[in-house]
């Protein structure tokens, strides 16, 4: 049909990686909730009920990012370097967030590669 179709046909799914980009968000959020609100709750204000509810739903998200994230390293939609950062950063409350940047930044790249510079042209400033 179109050209558009054609480089489409030819790019791979970007799903998984976008998908990994929300996740980081999530996991991220969710350890903020558990380490800044519900362990402080637990020990200052004698509420462990916060930490029995928040912690195994941030655990869910914590599996559910590391597979979304060995997936897209599978698929090599992310350098092995900011797979490892983004891993790391899941450890550290606010890392979500530097994570998120990270892996919109490979989006951009990628979106850059297979379907030419007007994606990735939308990010720059200046000329």
């Amino acid at each position: 049909m179109s050209d558009q179709t054609q480089v489409g046909d030819q790019a791979p799914s970007l799903a998984a990686i976008r998908h990994l980009k929300i996740m980081t968000l999530f996991e991220g959020g969710s350890l903020i909730l558990l380490v800044l609100i519900a362990v402080p709750l637990k020990y200052m204000a004698d509420m462990p009920q916060f930490v029995s509810v928040i912690g195994p739903i941030h655990g869910v998200f914590f599996l559910w990012m590391v597979a979304v994230l060995a997936f897209v390293l599978l698929r090599r939609q992310l350098k092995l370097v900011d797979g490892l950062i983004t891993f790391i950063a899941a450890f550290i409350p606010f890392g979500g967030f530097f994570s998120h940047y990270r892996v919109n930044r490979a989006i951009v790249e990628l979106e850059a590669k297979y379907f030419g510079n007007a994606a990735g042209d939308a990010t720059k400033t200046g000329s």
